[in-house]
């Protein structure tokens, strides 16, 4: 046994007997790995409390040993500066203590690229976006509205286990290059959940993969370079990819290999934008609002087509879709979240005791954040409650532009909040405070995103940056123009069809779309045209 949890039912109220049995283990416990319930969410519900208590403790070894071993090996290569991690919260946090709230770097992978995108959205002047993060097994998605991402309490894991720690509200679905296409019993074309992973991975690696994949209907519809692909083993010819999905696909569905093909990506992209629906209508956002911020190995193969399907008008392609999630751990800002249960009637609450937890928990977010060792331009703070009407079970996130809200106010702003969300007035029943919430964010200094364009590389002309020409199905095969994106002049204009080459993704423009680069070498595509009421 390597952890201990120390759990006790109503410790958020009042956490004196957990704390003097903290103090007992401690005296006796071989190791650091002491979870305390109530120190690491604060929050009534003793399940949702037990279930993240339970699940930081399985991480805490695991991670305090990759973190130590870490630190320890960049100190001995020299590296005399902090280590800091990503949290789920899209906030960075000191190596030395990311271990002690292990459970808040549970969904920090998918919240780090969130975090680029809303920093890379703000400099190009596009602060509302629909993030699309498509690798090989997978599809992440999420919304950013004025550049801060969303961020839930309340978020399921695998087998319905509620972490209630804030994270960035990500969603995700079994959609991505490697998921494979079947023809099921019923006679119907399904694509995903199942992937064939990296080994044997689609039939175009060449590792002995004989399913067919989203990646090979891309590759047999020209969409990507067969000369240009990366991990592949033993090269495989187009011809015999698409002898596969004329036997598995085409013949039960009674169609040629190129129209099954067609028909994978268009059911793919129909799951995902399903799944950028989750984020944005489901919410009360409409996604016509948004642009598309497209990024992973993949995403920018099927953007276009995702926000057609969506009314989206624009997508946002950054200058390096592949490493994006990394560049979120460099742009992210230091961020320690609180949160303190009050659950009571709103006409029974000490609105002054209120005001107290929300100085308390400025003073603990403030000196945290003095604790490190990495220079911050300025303190923010986010402040919110969570509020509910009497006799409801799900929470609703109340935003507040100052601490020292009042009864009226708290009401006024939850009756808002919820018609906003539902479309619907409940003036006759109370309304309950159940938390109250502050994120408080060191903001770090600016990065130049302009860095990660080579200027040596850029041609004089649009005419010089093309490799080549090849047929690409579009609704029907279309002689392309193909790019190489590094080439491309930053004041160019694309006209689709088009398809624009780069060492970590392929970016597909349709016909009938334009695409132009801004200054930090994003490309920013508009759609010609989008689905009739693809928004409603």
């Amino acid at each position: 046994c390597e952890a201990l949890v120390i759990h006790f039912l109503h410790s958020y109220a009042n956490p004196g007997h957990e704390l003097r049995a903290g103090e007992i283990a401690a005296e006796m416990w071989p190791n650091e790995n002491i979870t305390l319930g109530h120190a690491l969410l604060s929050e009534s519900r003793e399940f949702e409390r037990g279930v993240t208590a339970a699940i930081n403790a399985s991480v805490q070894p695991l991670l305090r040993r990759y973190v130590e071993r870490l630190a320890d090996q960049l100190a001995g290569e020299g590296y005399r500066h902090d280590v800091l991690v990503m949290n789920g919260n899209g906030g960075m946090v000191s190596a030395r203590r990311v271990a002690i709230e292990a459970a808040k770097t549970v969904m920090s992978g998918p919240a780090s690229g969130v975090m680029a995108a809303a920093y890379t959205g703000r400099r190009a002047g596009i602060p509302n976006l629909l993030t699309y993060d498509m690798g090989g097994t997978s599809t992440d998605v999420a919304l950013i509205r004025d550049a801060e991402p969303a961020v839930s309490n309340e978020i399921e894991i695998e087998y319905a286990m509620p972490i209630h720690v804030p994270m960035v509200d990500v969603r995700t679905v079994g959609a991505g290059g490697g998921s494979i296409a079947r023809v099921t019993d019923a006679g119907l074309l399904q694509v995903g959940p199942e992937s064939a992973g990296s080994s044997p991975g689609p039939i175009c690696y060449g590792r002995g993969g004989t399913q067919p994949t989203i990646s090979d209907a891309n590759l047999l519809l020209g969409r990507m370079n067969p000369d240009k692909l990366n991990s592949v083993a033993n090269k495989i010819s187009l011809k015999d990819i698409e002898v596969i999905f004329a036997e598995t696909l085409g013949q039960p569905l009674k169609v040629s290999a190129i129209e099954a093909a067609s028909a994978v990506l268009r059911i793919a992209n129909a799951r995902m934008a399903d799944a950028v629906r989750m984020v944005s209508v489901s919410l009360g956002e409409d996604p016509r609002d948004f642009a598309l911020f497209a990024f992973g190995g993949a995403g920018p193969l099927h953007a276009t087509a995702i926000a057609r399907e969506l009314g989206v008008p624009r997508v946002l392609v950054p200058s390096r879709p592949g490493i994006t999630n990394a560049l979120g751990c460099v742009v992210a800002d230091l961020r320690h979240d609180f949160v303190n249960t009050v659950n009571r009637p709103l006409d029974h609450v000490d609105i002054e005791a209120v005001h107290s937890l929300f100085d308390q928990q400025s003073l603990d977010g403030t000196t945290l954040i003095e604790k490190e060792a990495v220079p911050i331009e300025e303190v923010k703070e986010i402040r919110s409650v969570d509020m509910q009407f009497i006799g409801q079970t799900h929470l609703l996130r109340v935003p507040l532009e100052h601490p020292r809200p009042t009864r009226e106010e708290l009401q006024r702003l939850f009756e808002e909040a919820y018609f906003n969300r539902f479309h619907v007035e409940l003036p006759e029943i109370k309304a309950s405070l159940v938390n109250v919430n502050t994120s408080v964010i060191g903001r770090r200094q600016e990065i130049d995103l302009s860095m990660l364009i080579d200027p040596e590389g850029r041609k004089a002309s649009v005419e010089e940056a093309v490799t080549g020409h090849r047929q690409v199905w579009f609704d029907g095969w279309s002689e392309t123009p193909i790019y190489w994106r590094d080439h491309l002049p930053l004041d160019a204009v694309l006209q689709g069809p088009a398809i624009i080459e780069q060492m970590d993704t392929t970016v597909v423009i349709e016909p009938g779309d334009t695409a132009s680069q801004d200054q930090d070498g994003n490309i920013i595509i508009t759609l010609g045209r989008t689905s009739q009421g693809a928004g409603a």
